[in-house]
């Protein structure tokens, strides 16, 4: 189960997810491992904050240089048995200009989309709502 918050109002973030957009396309990452395509995010490393770890793997999973990012909205992720997993913090990131795949990375390449591919990694329709609902929540930072 995942329970929604505003932004910035959750302590102890543990990973972050970015929404990405570039020249009106959904930015996506086919992640390597697992086959699939996925949004950037990843885990907070010691020491970092929440933009901070954003920022880094927006730039490692997508090779993003130039952006605009904003977070959009913070969420506890609960196990099964109600147990809290990991407290976490999405992002909508406007992508201006990219370099090359980092070689540490992930991930095998990146796509833009205007409609989501089948072969995604968490549930499809869920995808597809978060990056409606980050992009709308964004659009006012980005008037």
């Amino acid at each position: 189960m995942i329970k929604n918050h505003i932004a910035g109002s959750i302590d102890n973030i543990g990973f972050v997810a970015i929404e990405s957009e570039f020249n009106g396309k959904w930015v996506l990452c086919f992640h390597k491992r697992r086959g699939k395509w996925e949004v950037p995010g990843g885990h907070v490393d010691e020491g970092e904050t929440p933009l901070v770890a954003a920022k880094r793997e927006l730039y490692e999973e997508t090779g993003a240089i130039e952006f605009d990012i904003v977070p959009v909205w913070d969420y506890e992720l609960f196990n099964d048995d109600g147990t809290l997993h990991n407290n976490g913090r999405v992002y909508f990131a406007k992508i201006h200009k990219f370099e090359e795949l980092p070689k540490i990375t992930e991930m095998e390449k990146i796509e833009f989309f205007d409609k989501l591919p089948i072969n995604v990694t968490y549930d499809r329709d869920q995808m597809i709502s978060m990056l409606n609902q980050a992009k709308k929540y964004a659009t006012a930072y980005f008037e």
